[in-house]
């Protein structure tokens, strides 16, 4: 009688991976499409990491200084040239673009690292702001928007008699 040798089962390691805080969500709304069975409220909003990588919104402080109304907003690595700042429908508009480009190069290996996308950031302005008087500036990767605080109207009071 001949023995039949069988190879030792082997078992497969998951390679680690790196953890992605979306996972859940994801996986989250896998389980809502099929409990829905694809008709039911869509959870789309959930974004992953790489959707959110083409959009940025810059960290602004906003604060009364000298009877102005001060936007300061951080964009580091932007050029002057590249932003855009507007009075759309009462509101302050800062838009551009940022590009950026990191190469690591060590003796064991080469890291290259590219990113680029647009930002927007939209402020309401106090009405009766004027835009000609607003004033901006550019230094050391730091906007600064001045806005002259608009004078605020006596309002006199008015007697309406009920009926």
């Amino acid at each position: 009688m001949s023995e039949k040798t069988t190879a030792p089962a082997t078992t497969q390691v998951p390679k680690p991976r790196r953890w992605d805080p979306f996972d859940l969500l994801t996986q989250m709304q896998t389980e809502f499409d099929r409990f829905w069975g694809g008709r039911g409220p869509a959870f789309r909003p959930l974004l992953r990491p790489a959707e959110l990588a083409d959009t940025w919104t810059p960290r602004a402080d906003v604060f009364e200084q000298n009877g102005n109304i001060v936007v300061k907003a951080e964009l580091p690595g932007v050029k002057k040239e590249d932003i855009d700042v507007a009075v759309e429908d009462g509101d302050l508009v800062v838009r551009g673009e940022r590009t950026s480009e990191e190469t690591v190069e060590e003796k064991d290996y080469l890291r290259m690292e590219r990113s680029s996308g647009g930002f927007y950031r939209r402020l309401p302005l106090p009405e009766g702001t004027t835009a000609e008087q607003i004033a901006a500036t550019y230094k050391d990767g730091v906007l600064e928007v001045t806005v002259p605080k608009p004078a605020a109207k006596a309002s006199t009071p008015t007697k309406i008699a009920v009926t």
